[in-house]
């Protein structure tokens, strides 16, 4: 099976992720990208978005979940994210990358960033 990639780069959100009850306390920047393989080849004979995947559909579920939810670990988030995005039955794995710029560490950086991949074998896990 062939398959193509959509791709969300450097969706800028404020979530509450940190270790500390404090850190979680106010939302903070968290910088979001994704990429999800399917198959778009029945959308671009039809330029039908209902046959792929609606850039503006992840953008939002990935919004409510970092707007609405709270997290210890950058880690849980992104696989928070790349399970949601896996059930959607034409995603067939998907890569994840969770960045905060304003991450409270000992020494001046840029940001601190997970990156993950999953692939619908990870939903039964």
């Amino acid at each position: 099976m062939s398959s193509d990639l959509i791709e969300v780069r450097g969706l800028k959100l404020k979530g509450r992720v940190g270790t500390t009850p404090e850190e979680r306390s106010a939302p903070q920047p968290i910088l979001i990208s994704i990429a999800v393989r399917t198959d778009t080849r029945l959308a671009s004979t039809t330029d039908d978005i209902s046959a792929t995947l609606d850039y503006d559909a992840i953008v939002r579920r990935i919004s409510s979940i970092v707007g609405d939810e709270e997290f210890q670990l950058i880690e849980t988030l992104a696989d928070r994210i790349a399970r949601t995005l896996l059930t959607d039955a034409r995603a067939l794995d998907c890569w994840v990358r969770v960045a905060k710029p304003a991450a409270p560490l000992s020494e001046d950086v840029d940001e601190v960033a997970v990156e993950i991949t999953r692939d619908r074998n990870d939903l039964a896990r």
